[in-house]
């Protein structure tokens, strides 16, 4: 989202926000309040060699997405 990290709501949980610039968002990454003008992203996650957790931001998949066991 614009290079801003984006958090999970509190209590209770549904959505996300982002700290930077106010914006909502639902648990399927919708807008749900602006002023963002598009839906967050759902990134591939995979395991490294030696077990760390990366992202690859130039692939992007749905929001139906797991990552299997590292």
């Amino acid at each position: 989202h614009l290079g801003c990290i984006v958090r999970i709501d509190d209590p209770p949980v549904d959505g996300f926000h982002c700290d930077c610039h106010g914006s909502r968002f639902a648990a399927d990454g919708a807008v749900t309040n602006g002023p963002a003008a598009k839906p967050l992203r759902f990134l591939r996650l995979y395991w490294t060699p030696d077990n760390q957790l990366a992202v690859d931001r130039a692939a992007e998949v749905g929001p139906d997405f797991r990552l299997g066991a590292g």
